[in-house]
């Protein structure tokens, strides 16, 4: 096992977090390694995406959940609830619909 400072095992963790493609989280868990993992499956849903994630270095197997949705599918749940708002669905009211939707992650989505 490495011994880092706290300073670094923080950074570290934010570019393992912040990685463009997944990285097994067992390792990095483990040893503060990061490998790239490969996708063995992939299922979408309207407001999510799950990957099941294999790793070459461990042979560890995990989940990532990615939240996401459409623009055009968020306006279809407003406007099934609110015919009125049909073609006036602001920027602002997708803003706030994001959040409501997922509180814990406070962002700009």
């Amino acid at each position: 096992m490495h011994k880092y400072d706290e300073q670094s095992i923080e950074e570290i963790t934010r570019n393992h977090v912040g990685a463009l493609e997944p990285e097994c989280r067992w390792c990095f868990a483990i040893d503060l390694v990061r490998v790239k993992a490969s996708i063995t499956a992939q299922y979408s849903f309207e407001d999510s995406e799950v990957l099941n994630l294999s790793c070459p270095r461990c042979g560890g197997e995990f989940s990532y959940y990615i939240r996401m949705w459409s623009q055009p599918y968020l306006e279809e749940r407003i406007t099934k609830l609110h015919p009125e708002l049909k073609g006036q669905i602001t920027d602002d009211l997708i803003r706030e619909v994001n959040y409501r939707m997922w509180p814990e992650f406070d962002c700009d989505c």
